[in-house]
């Protein structure tokens, strides 16, 4: 289901669905929820499959407080691989298919039946959104732990949660998740809770150790590429971002000049990555910059085998998307574009990453308050990053 659909659900069956039943949960209300009531921890994060990385510390912390319970994670179909690599077992792994109403409606529903014997408590990771908030409801959690809209600094989200955190855009994204996992050891208020300092989580952050046999398979497979492939340099360009939010997109043309000025060091390959339905748009890039220097593994990795080639090559050049955070798993040098939303919330946890952001006085435009969703048709905050200045970065970082 296209974004932009799942937005208009979200706002126009989502009001009355979270009012209607914020009253059934009122109804039906006997006691208040104390701290104890962790049998099952499930975290709830459908849209954006980056975050799971990030929230990697807030899961270890509930982890840590509440060894007796069982950990759930619930996700899209795409969050799968990324989960497994987390630890999490296939059985703790419960899907949502967002393709269509019904698939959605099956599956909170088989969800709902996995939990019905258990005491559930739920964390919307994803602030000031109705569906995943809702789902925290439908499914039976009776904690249900949030970023709350307490005057009018958020979406309606009707008297659904539990557990109150404000909101706060100053904080990293890894760091609010981290809050919400701290809420777990607080009894039920209407009240805003947590005063207390959450500190940054980059040493906390998910690290992915990948056996020196896998390197080896997969330089094969780069060696079977091209003929005259060479492991000195490795640079990867990822030139793609979700339909979330197009308007993150550093424009082709300049990664394709920005390719070229890589290849005039003799020493560098380029390799191209992306998901499946990314590769014919690698394709066409890598017969733009070089094809004889380029490769295109758009599509032709597993999530693990993706992990692997950050592992093993020297630097990744990206625009705010996904790979941001899952390159920040490993110890790659990385340069990340933003422009329409704001490293300060969503830039990579890793002590070798570099971001580019001008600082436009519209920038950032999207956040959680409008849903990820400009008005914006001209990105300027990306069209004025020059090639030159991430020429620069990237020097800079291949001179070490």
């Amino acid at each position: 289901m296209h974004p932009d659909t799942m937005r208009f659900i979200d706002r126009w069956a989502g009001i009355p669905l979270c009012f209607f039943t914020s009253l059934l949960i009122w109804k039906n209300k006997k006691t208040g929820i104390g701290a104890e009531s962790n049998d099952t921890i499930v975290f709830i994060g459908i849209a954006e499959i980056g975050a799971l990385v990030v929230a990697y510390p807030a899961i270890q912390e509930a982890r840590k407080q509440h060894p007796q319970s069982r950990i759930c994670f619930i996700t899209a179909p795409a969050g799968k691989q990324t989960l497994e690599l987390m630890g999490f077992e296939e059985k703790d792994i419960l899907l949502i298919r967002t393709s269509s109403i019904q698939n959605i409606l099956g599956d909170i529903v088989k969800i709902r039946n996995v939990f019905k014997k258990v005491r559930v408590s739920a964390v919307v990771l994803e602030p000031f959104t109705r569906f995943s908030t809702l789902v925290a409801t439908w499914i039976g959690a009776s904690k249900r732990l949030g970023c709350h809209r307490f005057l009018a600094e958020g979406v309606y989200l009707g008297n659904l949660l539990t557990h109150r955190l404000v909101y706060n855009p100053h904080l990293h994204a890894s760091q609010t998740y981290f809050a919400l996992a701290k809420l777990l050891e607080e009894p039920e208020s209407v009240e805003p809770t947590l005063k207390e300092v959450v500190a940054s989580q980059i040493k906390n952050r998910l690290k992915i150790e990948i056996p020196e046999n896998e390197h080896q398979i997969l330089k094969q497979r780069l060696q079977g590429e091209i003929s005259d492939f060479s492991f000195k340099k490795i640079v990867l360009l990822n030139a793609n971002a979700s339909d979330i939010v197009p308007l993150r997109k550093w424009s082709l043309s300049n990664f394709v000049e920005l390719g070229k000025r890589l290849l005039e060091n003799a020493e560098i390959t380029v390799v191209l990555t992306g998901s499946p339905e990314e590769n014919e748009a690698c394709a066409d890039l890598a017969l733009k910059i070089d094809p004889d220097r380029v490769i295109n593994f758009a599509g032709k990795t597993t999530f693990k085998e993706l992990i692997t080639l950050y592992s093993l090559s020297d630097l990744l050049v990206t625009n705010d998307s996904g790979p941001v955070h899952f390159a920040s798993t490993t110890d790659i040098p990385i340069i990340a574009l933003f422009g329409p939303e704001t490293p300060k919330i969503f830039g990579p946890m890793s002590p070798h990453a570099k971001t580019i952001s001008l600082g436009l006085a519209c920038s950032p435009c999207i956040s959680v308050f409008n849903q990820k969703k400009s008005s914006c048709t001209d990105n300027q905050c990306m069209k004025q990053i020059t090639v030159e200045m991430v020429i620069q970065e990237t020097q800079k970082i291949l001179r070490k």
